[in-house]
């Protein structure tokens, strides 16, 4: 009796163990599959990753390049509207229009019928618009400035005394090598033109001297000579309407 109960017994136990070893072996296998699943799951999570990582790369490679083309398509769009805008300043100098390519052409018409070129350059050098002047011009003289002389008779007034005319020169020089008080007709001479209020205009250069100022609507020209007596010069002023 006692036999069959103690078998009894270790049968119990065996099934016991048995059960808790399958319930072991199916939680390790579970276990061992989820480990095996997470280590699946990190290996592909890091290659799809790495994969984005490197579309990322080429997308960025990609639209770095796409901002170069545009940048480069935006600087020859601006040189093009450049070179336009050059070829069409250049067109309108060079190609004329209006009046000027009517005048044009009748220059070629007159090339045409036989007139000369050289005719027609003259005609235009010639042309002039007709001047209100004043008929008969002033004609006055004064000692020119040098180193040893300023003083007396060293200037004249036009335009009522408005305009103010001086000169400086170079003193002459005696064949025994004495400088003189004169001036030396032979050198520069610089004639200046003062306006009232200040305003100075000069020109230099050997004589005869020819200079223009515009002062209170008209347009005084000078000429300036040597006059016969030592030491002076001779001005010839001539008043116009201005323009």
């Amino acid at each position: 009796m006692s036999l069959g109960l103690h078998e009894t017994r270790q049968r119990r136990q065996r099934r016991v163990r048995w059960t808790i070893a399958k319930w072991v072996i199916t939680l390790g296998a579970i276990f061992a599959a989820g480990v095996f699943a997470y280590r699946t799951g990190t290996s592909l999570a890091e290659r799809k990753v790495i994969a984005l990582t490197r579309e990322i790369e080429t997308l960025s490679d990609k639209a770095a390049d796409l901002q170069r083309q545009n940048t480069d398509l935006r600087a020859n769009e601006i040189l093009l509207a450049q070179r336009q805008r050059e070829d069409k300043a250049r067109y309108d100098r060079d190609v004329p229009a209006g009046r000027m390519a009517a005048l044009l052409g009748q220059m070629q018409a007159k090339l045409d019928k036989g007139v000369k070129f050289e005719r027609l350059e003259f005609l235009i050098a010639s042309a002039d618009n007709p001047r209100e002047c004043e008929a008969i011009p002033a004609t006055k003289r004064f000692l020119v400035q040098t180193p040893l002389y300023s003083g007396a008779n060293d200037s004249v007034s036009y335009a009522k005394g408005t305009i103010t005319v001086t000169a400086q020169g170079v003193s002459a020089v005696s064949e025994a090598g004495e400088v003189q008080a004169w001036y030396d007709t032979a050198k520069s001479v610089t004639a200046r033109f003062t306006a009232i209020g200040g305003r100075v205009s000069d020109k230099s250069g050997a004589l005869p001297l020819h200079a223009t100022v515009v002062h209170g609507g008209y347009e005084y020209r000078f000429t300036m000579i040597a006059a016969k007596t030592q030491g002076f010069v001779q001005v010839t002023g001539d008043r116009c309407k201005y323009p």
